[in-house]
């Protein structure tokens, strides 16, 4: 992927370098040069670069099929999803029914009976 830009050609590239070395700093501003340092700066090697294009084209193609997966089980976790929803919503009104006390229905109101209150006699 090569591209002119401001009177520079940029291109996407693929960098390998040993395990840990970093890319020096490049007198352009955010740039890195293709030369790997050690931790203590001290020049290790020259970092490999390989063309990006693949790299892309293999991006690209993996989100490719990620994308079609997820269009081919969209349906089928949808309806998961409601199937489940269902039957969460059965339980709920199942034990709804079973907590929800019965109104009870006043026929007749009596008041309690009061013992009789004593009574004389003449003796």
């Amino acid at each position: 992927m090569i591209f002119n830009w401001g009177g520079s050609v940029w291109e996407l590239m693929l960098v390998q370098r040993p395990a840990n070395t970093h890319l020096s700093q490049s007198s352009t501003l955010g740039g890195k040069s293709p030369l790997a340092r050690g931790d203590d700066n001290t020049l290790v090697t020259h970092a490999v670069l390989f063309a990006g294009n693949k790299a892309v084209l293999g991006i690209l193609g993996a989100g490719v099929v990620v994308g079609a997966l997820v269009v081919t089980a969209a349906p089928h976790v949808k309806s998961g999803l409601l199937s489940l929803k269902s039957r969460l919503s059965r339980r709920v009104a199942e034990t709804a029914d079973v907590e929800t006390p019965v109104p009870l229905t006043v026929v007749a109101e009596v008041e309690p009976e009061q013992p009789d209150a004593p009574r004389l006699r003449a003796v």
